[in-house]
């Protein structure tokens, strides 16, 4: 009988040990977790914290009891400290017992997933968190119960930032993100994040180009952040400025990364040590429009992953076909969305790229309560091969972002997207009129 090990038990772990068991029903399936919780979705701790949400139970998809009753075996507060790829075997270090253990494997699955990055001014305050866990969720959510939060500086104005943004704003409380970026939303090309900026203003302090300096403590709370340019007075701070892949344990196996640590696989995530296999947010992805491994911290690609990889060690034979980066984020009533490439990306990769700005509408302008959204488009300068689009609006962004992406993968022109049997034309028509427009002030 197989022993497969899985370390990780949230989205790409736990993904890949329930598709294996679904083809497998022989193989010895063990999870060790890090944490405290398992498959649960990130992705709703915001509209917990805000009460959108009700429980905090609604966010987990199955316990350790439902994994046990399908015979997959899942540990918590157990970390794998280190790996022996060699003798085939991990070294698990029981937080609860502070006792630590050698079990072998046969198969190795890594689904470490990723952390938030510390950086140099963070210290340990009461009031000083980040969110990325379900554990971090359940700290936050008890200190603004338990406290009285008026004032809430968000370092960090990328997905989780803004996501948090109205999270607090919903709550109530004064909200501050310092970015230092010189827009938030680094994924976005700049006019889009600027307009999104604009749209908030009125109910969120926006603090672009500062770097928070240090952290102002009065005995075990934070009571301001120091900038470069000024001073925040501060009841909670939350820093999200980026996550990291949980790898380091993992260095003398001689397992190729990229630069940031994420685990290079190929599509049918295996890395490059026999018996060594990768999914979820401490692997890479292949990004099908710049063709080369990059690193997306997104559940979506992580369950994706998970299911490909299970499936393939359930005797399958499973490839993954790539990622285009799409995400979608809803900060008050804005719907802000993106798939493929950026304009800022485009320029670094040294593209042969166009791009076109416009604004459209969301329903046809005669139709009531009519919204226009700002669309823009990448595509290839000679043959109008699209490459990436982004898209802020009141509503239905998803909707639009999705048939961008669809037609993204296809390797659709502006002019084939056009002529898609779609119920409704706009933005795509818009933008294919914005497209010509610029071919025939290029000739």
């Amino acid at each position: 009988m197989k022993r497969i090990i899985v370390i990780g038990g949230v989205a790409g772990g736990m993904s890949a040990a329930s598709q294996l068991r679904r083809l497998d029903q022989e193989a010895e399936i063990i999870v060790f977790e890090k944490g405290r919780d398992v498959s649960y979705s990130a992705c709703g701790m915001p509209y917990y914290l805000s009460g959108v949400v009700k429980e905090q139970e609604s966010l987990i998809a199955r316990t350790v009891d439902e994994f046990k009753e399908r015979d997959i075996t899942v540990h918590l507060q157990h970390e794998v400290k280190e790996v022996n790829h060699i003798k085939k075997y991990v070294v698990v270090h029981n937080h609860q017992t502070n006792e630590s253990q050698e079990v072998s494997y046969d198969e190795l699955i890594i689904a470490t997933g990723a952390s938030a990055v510390k950086p140099p001014f963070m210290i340990d305050a009461q009031n000083v968190f980040s969110l990325k866990t379900l554990e971090d969720s359940t700290n936050i959510h008890r200190y603004l119960k338990e406290e009285n939060v008026q004032k809430v500086v968000i370092i960090g104005g990328g997905y989780i930032g803004m996501e948090l943004v109205e999270t607090m704003h919903l709550l109530g409380k004064q909200v501050s993100v310092i970015e230092r970026g010189n827009h938030i939303l680094s994924m976005f090309d700049e006019e889009i994040a600027t307009r999104i900026q604009g749209e908030l203003k009125n109910d969120i302090a926006f603090h672009i180009n500062e770097e928070v300096e240090e952290l102002i403590a009065d005995r075990e709370k934070i009571t301001a952040v120091r900038t470069n340019k000024n001073t925040h007075e501060a009841d909670l701070v939350i820093v999200n400025v980026g996550v990291k892949p949980n790898t380091s344990f993992l260095e003398r196996n001689g397992i190729r990364m990229l630069e940031n640590g994420a685990i290079l696989i190929n599509d049918k995530m295996e890395t490059n040590v026999p018996h060594l296999y990768a999914a979820g947010d401490c692997a890479s992805s292949y990004h099908l429009v710049l063709k080369k491994p990059v690193h997306f911290s997104l559940g979506t690609i992580a369950n994706k992953q998970g299911r490909i990889l299970g499936a393939n060690l359930g005797g399958e034979d499973k490839h993954f076909p790539g990622v285009i980066g799409t995400s979608i984020l809803k900060v008050m009533d804005l719907e802000i969305a993106k798939t493929g490439i950026t304009e800022k990306e485009a320029k670094a990769e040294n593209l042969q790229y166009k791009a076109v700005t416009v604004d459209a509408y969301n329903h046809t302008p005669y139709y009531p309560d009519a919204t226009k959204m700002l669309v823009k488009l990448i595509y290839e300068k000679d043959t109008h091969i699209i490459l990436g689009a982004q898209i802020m609006g009141k509503s239905e962004a998803a909707k639009r972002i999705d048939v961008f992406a669809t037609a993204i993968t296809a390797r659709l022109t502006t002019e084939q997207l056009t002529m898609l049997d779609l119920s409704y034309a706009p933005p795509f028509a818009t933008v294919w009129d914005a497209v010509q427009i610029a071919s025939q002030k290029a000739t």
